[in-house]
């Protein structure tokens, strides 16, 4: 669980890094910067994805 958190809280912080980078800066104009762009916000949303899922799962099991 605790290894789900540090990957969820990695994935936000290269979600931020991205999504700040394709907005604040002109890096996305070019073809490499794209690519940068969009590799930190693809894997920041997989990073973060299993952690949800795995907290739904849990409540959904108490609830029996």
């Amino acid at each position: 669980m605790k290894a789900l958190k540090v990957m969820h809280w990695m994935g936000l912080v290269l979600l931020i890094t991205g999504v700040a980078t394709y907005l604040f800066t002109d890096m996305s104009q070019v073809v490499s910067g794209m690519v940068t762009v969009s590799t930190l916000i693809g894997l920041g949303a997989v990073m973060m994805s299993p952690f949800p899922v795995v907290l739904f799962i849990q409540w959904a099991r108490r609830q029996e």
